[in-house]
C-alpha cells in the first residue's frame, strides 16, 4: 500500500492543478497545529505564491504552495525546477504579506533533508520564522495514516484495505455517527421551523398558561385561587395592544350572563372554576383624532370572553387562556406569529404561587416555552393589579404576587427568533382507499 500511494502522488494527477491543490489543502487541515485552513482561488488561478492560506499554531499567518511536477521521478532536473518554484512562490508570498510568520510548501518530488534544510534557510533568511516542506514521503505518511485515509481515496482513488477500514472506523466511527446524527437533527430542526413560521400565520385559536404545582394537592388545600396573567402585544394587531385573561374559584365570578351575588357559591377549587379574558382596543385612526380630554379613557379593558367549568378534587395543574376559537369566526383575530416579542406577567394568590413548580406555554399545537422553579421568582412586593374581576377582603387577605423570570427581566418575553416552538403532535395522512383500486386496474 505505500509503495501504491507514493507512485500516485507522482503521477496520478498531472495536469490537475485543482485537485492537486484541493489536497494539499486537505492534508494540511488534518495537522491540528494549522487552523482554518482555506484555498486561495477556490477554482484555481494565479494566486500571488500562496495556494492556500492558514493560521498556524492559532496566532501566525501562514501562506502554502502547490509544487507538483509531471511524472516525478526525483531527478535533478525536477529538483532545480522545485528550488525555482519555491523561491518563486516565496517570493511572491512576501511581497503579499511582508511580515509572513509561516510558509508551507508541497512537493511531489522526494528531497533528502540537507535539500529541504536549504529550502527552509532560505526562507529563514527572509525574514519568515517558520517554513515547512511537505515532500513526496511526508505526503504519502499522512494520506496512509487513517487522518488521511479519505483524502487518500477522494483524491488518489486507492481504496481502504479491510485493515485500514477497521482503523478507520475504530479512530473515527463515533465522530462520523454523530455528524450524520446532528446532520439530520439539523435537517428535522429546519423544518420544524418552517412549519411552525407557516403555521403561526393561522388565526390564534388560543394561549394557554399551564401553572404545574410541587404535587397533586387535594382540592381542600388549595381552596380560594387567583391566576392571571397580563400581556402586552408588540405592536397593535387587530386593533389589539393589551390582553388579561384568567381564572378563579366561583364559577359565576366572571359571567356578564348570569345574575346574582357569586359571593353565595361555595368558595374554593373545588366547587367550581370561572374563567374571564379582557382586551385593550387602540383604534390608531381615531386615537390620531382624538384631543387630550378624549384619551382619559385609553387604558379600559374591554371583557372579550368568559366561562364556568366545574371543579377539581385533586389539583396538579391549572390553567388559565386566552382564546379566540369561537364556532363562528365573525371578525379578524391576531395569529400567533402576532405574539411574537410580546411581554407577559402571571399573577396569583400567594399561597398557590408558593405550590407552584413549572410554567408550561402552549399554542395551537406548539409548546411555546416552559420554566422550571430556577427560572422564575415569586416578587411579594405590594401592588394594585387592577384586574377586572371582583374578589372579597377576605379573599384578598391571600394577597397578590408576580411571577418574575429569574434573570432581572420585569416581564417574560416570546422570542420566536431565539427559539423555534415543539409541534406537539404531527398530523395523520387521510387514507385513500382508491389508490388500491386504481393499482388493480
Amino acid at each position: 500500500m505505500p509503495y501504491q500511494t507514493d507512485e500516485r502522488i507522482k503521477s496520478y494527477l498531472d495536469t490537475n492543478q485543482l485537485h492537486r491543490e484541493q489536497m494539499c489543502r486537505a492534508i494540511l487541515s488534518i495537522d491540528q497545529r494549522y487552523s482554518d485552513v482555506r484555498p486561495r482561488h477556490p477554482r484555481g488561478g494565479r494566486d500571488g505564491g500562496r495556494d492556500l492560506e492558514a493560521v498556524y499554531r492559532e496566532t501566525q499567518i501562514a501562506y502554502g504552495a502547490v509544487g507538483f511536477v509531471n511524472q516525478a521521478n526525483d531527478s535533478s532536473e525536477q529538483k532545480k525546477s522545485i528550488l525555482v518554484k519555491f523561491t518563486s512562490d516565496l517570493k511572491s508570498a512576501l511581497s503579499s504579506n511582508n511580515e509572513l510568520d509561516a510558509f508551507v510548501f508541497f512537493t511531489n518530488i522526494n528531497l533528502t533533508i540537507g535539500e529541504k534544510d536549504a529550502l527552509i534557510n532560505i526562507a529563514r533568511t527572509s525574514s519568515v520564522n517558520h517554513c515547512e516542506i511537505f515532500d513526496r514521503e511526508r505526503i504519502r505518511i499522512s494520506l496512509d495514516n487513517p487522518d488521511g485515509f479519505s483524502i487518500r481515496f477522494q483524491y488518489l482513488n486507492i481504496p481502504l484495505s479491510e485493515a485500514e477500514q477497521a482503523s478507520f472506523f475504530a479512530q473515527w466511527g463515533d465522530d462520523i455517527q454523530q455528524v450524520i446524527s446532528s446532520g439530520f437533527k439539523n435537517i428535522e430542526s429546519g423544518i420544524g421551523r418552517l412549519l411552525f413560521l407557516e403555521e403561526s400565520n393561522s388565526p390564534l385559536h388560543h394561549f394557554t398558561i399551564s401553572f404545574e404545582l410541587k404535587e397533586k394537592y387535594p382540592a381542600e388545600t388549595i381552596g380560594h385561587f387567583r391566576a392571571f396573567c397580563f400581556m402586552n402585544l408588540k405592536e397593535i394587531k387587530k386593533n389589539i395592544f393589551g390582553i388579561i385573561f384568567g381564572s378563579s374559584d366561583k364559577s359565576n365570578r366572571m359571567r356578564r350572563d348570569v345574575k346574582g351575588d357569586f359571593s353565595l357559591e361555595h368558595a374554593g377549587i373545588k366547587h367550581g372554576i370561572s374563567s374571564g379574558q379582557w382586551e385593550h382596543h387602540i383604534d390608531l385612526e381615531k386615537e390620531i383624532a382624538k384631543d387630550d380630554e378624549e384619551t382619559k379613557d385609553d387604558d379600559k379593558y374591554i371583557q372579550a370572553g368568559e366561562g364556568s367549568s366545574i371543579g377539581m378534587d385533586d389539583v396538579e395543574f391549572i390553567s388559565i387562556s386566552y382564546r379566540k376559537d369561537s364556532f363562528i369566526r365573525y371578525m379578524p383575530t391576531i395569529s400567533l406569529k402576532d405574539l411574537d416579542e410580546a411581554m407577559y406577567l402571571p399573577l396569583m394568590n400567594k399561597s398557590l404561587a408558593e405550590k407552584l413548580k413549572v410554567i408550561h406555554i402552549y399554542s395551537d399545537g406548539y409548546k411555546i416555552q416552559e420554566f422550571c422553579s430556577d427560572d422564575f421568582s415569586i416578587d411579594t412586593t405590594v401592588f394594585e393589579p387592577h384586574i377586572p374581576a371582583e374578589f372579597t377582603d377576605e379573599e384578598l387577605a391571600d394577597p397578590w404576587v408576580r411571577i418574575r423570570p429569574s434573570n432581572f427581566s420585569s416581564m417574560f418575553h416570546i422570542r420566536f427568533f431565539e427559539k423555534t416552538p415543539k409541534r406537539m403532535f404531527m398530523p395523520e395522512q387521510v387514507e385513500n382507499s382508491l389508490e388500491s383500486r386504481n393499482a388493480n386496474h
